[in-house]
């Protein structure tokens, strides 16, 4: 759930200032948790996230060092820190801080204008900081989302597919690839629109989705064209998988306003024992091959292939 008040931490032995500043800031609606060790404060960014941290370099182990170990914990790199000091400082002490990550250096004591105003920018770049983090990776999502679907696209399946067949390689493990074509997809377009074939395509694919198993990872290719990479499975449990995802969406009616339909898949199997003896082009080349026979020899029905020898 997202924070109702900005929150700040801040770390000091000096529980007279760290009074002042959480009165302070309380009054301008702001979440303020106190940590007077390393201990605390470490404990405390482990359990909470933070908008920023007010860190005195008066800490009996160094405020600088602190402040790294705080940011290396639980995704806080791009917390805002302001870091406090009872001595005067001088140019090289404001180049320290800004090297360490701080972006402001005040001496104590506070000055309460100025505390408010750091502050509230570092707020507001730590706001800002998540929003662009939230639009990345929402582009990132539709960058590698068949947006129809909501299954991996082409790009990506095919980016998985290789990372995939690398660590099956390197564990020496099998791999086998399901290569589905909705049967007839043509007629259904053609007959009842396009907005009928789409709910075939999404219901189809969440028949298909409900058969996998954790670590299956399924794809849309384009049009009605589907693909499953089934990591660690030797060629006979392929099969099985296959068979049982011919059946379910050959049993599942497709529901669209007042029509329901019913639909079969072509599969063609592919395992390959060894990941790595050929190319991924060649790999999927064997899939299509399957599944084209699959469909010219009836339809509805599943083509397995190996690259184990005869």
């Amino acid at each position: 759930m997202p924070k109702e008040q900005p929150r700040i931490l801040v770390v000091d032995t000096d529980e007279q200032s760290t009074q002042f500043v959480s009165e302070l800031l309380h009054l301008y609606n702001y979440e303020v948790f106190v940590a007077n060790n390393r201990e605390a404060a470490i404990k405390q960014v482990e359990e909470y996230s933070f908008d920023a941290f007010i860190i005195s370099l008066d800490m009996d182990d160094g405020g600088f060092i602190l402040s790294q170990d705080l940011v290396a914990i639980n995704d806080h790199t791009d917390v805002p820190m302001v870091f406090v000091t009872d001595e005067w400082y001088d140019n090289a002490m404001l180049m320290e801080a800004n090297f360490y990550g701080g972006l402001f250096l005040h001496r104590k004591p506070y000055s309460e204008p100025h505390l408010l105003s750091q502050i509230s920018t570092m707020v507001r770049i730590k706001l800002l900081q998540d929003e662009l983090k939230e639009r990345m990776a929402e582009l990132d999502r539709l960058a590698s989302t068949d947006t129809l679907t909501g299954l991996y696209n082409r790009r990506m399946f095919f980016r998985r597919l290789d990372e995939e067949i690398a660590r099956a390689s390197r564990a020496d493990q099998p791999i086998s690839l399901i290569y589905t074509d909705i049967d007839h997809f043509k007629q259904v377009n053609d007959k009842y629109g396009h907005a009928a074939g789409d709910a075939v395509l999404q219901q189809a694919s969440r028949a298909m989705g409900r058969i996998l198993r954790r670590g299956d990872v399924l794809g849309r290719l384009g049009g009605e064209e589907f693909m499953i990479m089934l990591p660690g499975t030797a060629g006979e449990a392929a099969q099985h998988i296959a068979e049982r995802l011919r059946q379910r969406v050959g049993q599942t009616p497709i529901t669209y306003q007042d029509l329901t339909l019913n639909i079969t898949i072509s599969i063609g199997v592919f395992y390959m024992p060894q990941p790595g003896s050929i190319g991924i082009d060649e790999m999927v080349k064997h899939a299509d091959e399957a599944m084209y026979e699959a469909k010219e020899t009836g339809r509805n029905k599943v083509v397995y292939r190996s690259s184990e020898p005869d």
